[in-house]
């Protein structure tokens, strides 16, 4: 049943002796009842969700459906067929083609008895078969004059007659001339949507093997995935292993040592016991005489027992985990096995075991060689393979300060610096819910242990790495003041310093093995400066940073350059795109902690935002400047 047409409105089927079907533009099929009952004199084809304004458009009958309902109903609803040459109820058999009638058996045989009819083609509807009709239609004005003419201009079917009256000057062609025209129109047709729709196959046939090869790829790297990191923490563990019996071989030998000490003090400490008993016993039972005989024995051999003694406490070396690189580890997995799209060549992406930031550089810069290399037909795909990987490479904060320099000094690294949270000094600064480092005590965490007390502010979790190339990093730091500030109130600073000198004073500016930059007001020169110094003395002093007045409200955007392999350090304003200043000579023999200080909590608001890796925006022109500023 589902095989009769339906409605494009109502979804409703077509019967044969139900509402006839109409023809909308789109070759959809719309009921009578729909037509005459559309709101609005508007139909919207459910099919292709097309509308129709029926005050516009005139719909014709759809005699193919018409036909194909007729043809549907003799194949699969014969029993709903009644004689139509006598009306007399009676079920019919066959179909005559040449009277347009449903035939029962009893008018079967009057129809091959009648000499008019029994030359009619009857047939039994287990045989028959869709056919084109040659029974010509007749005019709807000359009622027994058939329509076997077309008229051009007027574009309808005409008769003899109205050829004669109402068309005698139209163009007026003979019917089955038009027909097979418009057959072969409508073959053309066929051929043109037969091969549109052998497109549309094969497309399909290719997005399916694309969905295919899609959920391989994902099984592919599902698979490679786990092996990777069960790989990694194979690694791991025989890592953590050899850790574990390297410790308890340094444990036991550090033991042994101690044993060995312990028993040889212990052999002392009977020695000299031996000795402070005797000369108990001599005080207890010696003459005068005695005494002066003995004292040379007795102050030699005191004298000799003080003189090898060991001292009053022993210092026992102690063992520490060396936790150096390891938010660079962190950092680093962060961005490990990214998932590259198929165009990128797989060998591009491969990386080495032991790969570090320097060699990918190093291999971003042989395949750019290899790209000027390749002929013009592979530049493109070259081209687009260089600027994902050089994007890779700029996501994990690595970036060349030259194009065309292959040189480890000209890579720049954008470290992934953090505050520690843990040594911040709560009772002068702490960090928001922002992770911004704020000139307020912490109202609700105390101090605890291993926090910094004196210094107003806190340092990164790990030292700067030896990474012989130049590093950066930047803050970001709003300030306003609420009155104006006078002495040599400090607002922040920035800087590096070595370990044991984190936490000397509430500035690390006078202090050896340290350098930085502090915004300060000045009394020099009587506003609000930034200064830079280096191991405790003054470098420069630069004034008019901002505005030393009540309300005041500025965003200050400063720079970090650290270069360990030229020894030196550069301090940049961002926002005004210079260099503020230059250290040369930087000892780097030790590693150097980057600090972070903010100041003056009761005469105005200081916040300091860490920006670095891949959130700098690293533009052409700070290039030029960070450059220039090593060079």
């Amino acid at each position: 049943m589902d095989t009769f047409p339906k409605c494009s409105v109502c979804q409703q089927q077509f019967t044969l002796k139900g509402p006839v079907p109409y023809l909308l533009p789109c070759l959809h099929a719309v009921c009578e009842t729909c037509v005459t009952s559309a709101a609005g004199g508007v139909i919207s084809c459910s099919t292709c969700q097309r509308g129709v304004n029926l005050t516009d458009t005139r719909l014709q009958k759809d005699a193919v459906r018409q036909k194909e309902i007729f043809h549907l109903t003799v194949k699969h609803r014969p029993t709903e067929l009644l004689c139509t040459n006598e009306d007399d109820g009676n079920q019919a058999v066959c179909w005559c083609q040449d009277c347009e009638e449903f035939i029962c058996e009893y008018c079967q045989n009057m129809h091959s008895s009648f000499k008019l009819t029994k030359n009619h083609v009857l047939q039994n509807f287990g045989d028959m078969e869709p056919t084109v009709s040659n029974i010509p239609s007749y005019c709807s004005i000359h009622k027994h004059h058939p329509l076997y003419l077309f008229d051009k201009s007027c574009k309808k079917l005409i008769c003899a007659r109205c050829r004669i009256e109402d068309h005698a000057d139209h163009e007026v062609v003979d019917l089955d001339l038009v027909a097979d025209t418009v057959t072969k129109q409508f073959n053309h047709h066929t051929d043109e949507l037969s091969a549109l729709q052998a497109r549309q196959q094969s497309h399909m046939q290719s997005i399916r093997q694309g969905t295919e090869s899609t959920d391989r790829t994902n099984d592919s790297l599902i698979e490679t995935i786990g092996h990777t990191f069960q790989s990694l923490r194979s690694q791991l563990d025989q890592r953590e292993k050899e850790l574990l019996i390297d410790l308890e071989s340094q444990t036991k030998e550090t033991k042994a040592t101690l044993h060995a000490q312990l028993t040889t003090c212990e052999e002392e400490w009977k020695t000299c016991t031996g000795a402070l008993d005797y000369i108990v016993k001599v005080l207890l039972y010696a003459s005068k005489s005695d005494l002066v005989e003995l004292e040379s024995y007795v102050g030699d051999i005191t004298r000799n027992y003080l003189e090898t003694a060991a001292p009053q406490t022993h210092v026992v070396p102690t063992s520490v985990f060396n936790t150096n690189s390891l938010s660079t580890l962190k950092s680093n997995i962060s961005v490990f096995g990214a998932i590259l799209p198929r165009e990128v060549d797989e060998e591009s992406v491969k990386d080495k075991d032991t790969q570090t930031d320097d060699d990918l550089m190093a291999d971003l810069e042989m395949k750019h060689k290899m790209c000027i290399e390749e002929k013009e037909n592979t530049e493109k795909r070259a081209s687009k393979t260089m600027d994902v990987l050089l994007g890779v490479a700029r996501e994990c904060g690595v970036h060349r300060l030259k194009s065309g320099v292959v040189d480890r000094s000209m890579v720049l690294k954008c470290i992934h610096l953090k505050y520690d949270k843990d040594r911040v000094n709560l009772a002068k600064v702490h960090i928001n819910t922002e992770g911004d480092l704020v000139n307020r005590k912490s109202d609700t965490r105390p101090a605890g242990k291993g926090r910094l007390k004196k210094y107003h502010g806190t340092c990164s979790t790990a030292p700067l790495p030896r990474a012989g190339c130049p590093q950066y990093w930047e803050t970001v730091n709003r300030v306003s003041l609420e009155e104006p500030l006078t002495g040599s109130n400090l607002i922040l600073e920035v800087g590096v310093c070595r370990e044991e000198q984190r936490d000397v004073s509430h500035h690390i500016g006078r202090q050896p093995s340290t350098c930085g930059m502090q915004v300060v007001r000045c009394p020099t020169h009587g506003g609000i400066c930034r200064r830079t110094w280096k191991e405790g003395k003054y470098v420069l002093c630069l004034p008019d940073t901002l505005p030393n007045t009540a309300g005041a409200s500025h965003t200050l955007h400063y720079g970090v350059v650290y270069d360990d392999a030229r020894k030196k350090i550069v301090f940049i304003d961002v926002k005004e795109n210079k260099v503020i200043s230059k250290l040369d000579n930087v000892d780097s023999s030790q590693p150097l902690w980057p600090m972070f200080g903010v100041y003056m909590p009761s005469l105005g608001n200081v916040s300091m935002t860490l920006a670095v890796g891949s959130d700098i925006n690293m533009t052409e022109e700070k290039k030029a400047m960070i450059v220039g500023a090593l060079s």
